[in-house]
């Protein structure tokens, strides 16, 4: 059984498979050379394409049952060229930014989600790949034992 700060990243990373941007989530983090792949946590050191989603906490109501969780969404690809990293980050802004009302696949209701800050560049890692980071803010439906 997976956690609710897992089953939200598991869930976006599956929504941002799915959203026609050629990126590809698989849950074991294996992919090939040429995929762009989706992770949790830290950044691989391959495959060059990368798309890494981390959460971390933002404030929760002590009555109501919101919370907004921060997912810093963090893109890689590799090239002399910095516009492929910008265009990912600007697919991935185009298909989350201002989506209201939503459950994820992992039964997360999501009630919006909005790119807080970013993006900003990372520069470029040790192997010459350009990186860049957005953070979203993602208000959440999550009832527990002493609220909602």
């Amino acid at each position: 059984m997976s956690g609710f700060s897992t089953n939200l990243l598991t869930g976006i990373a599956v929504y941002l498979a799915a959203g026609g941007i050629g990126a590809t989530w698989n849950a074991s983090g294996t992919y090939g050379v040429l995929d762009t792949g989706i992770v949790l946590g830290n950044i691989p050191q391959a495959p060059d394409r990368i798309i890494t989603l981390t959460g971390y906490g933002v404030s929760d109501s002590p009555s109501l049952s919101d919370s907004v969780l921060g997912v810093q969404i963090r893109c890689r690809w590799g090239g002399a060229d910095p516009r492929p990293v910008d265009d990912l980050n600007d697919s991935i802004f185009s298909i989350l930014h201002g989506k209201t009302s939503w459950t994820l696949s992992t039964g997360i209701y999501v009630v919006d989600i909005h790119r807080h800050s970013g993006p900003s560049s990372l520069g470029q890692d040790d192997a010459k790949r350009w990186m860049l980071s957005s953070n979203y803010y993602a208000t959440c439906w999550r009832p527990g034992t002493n609220r909602g």
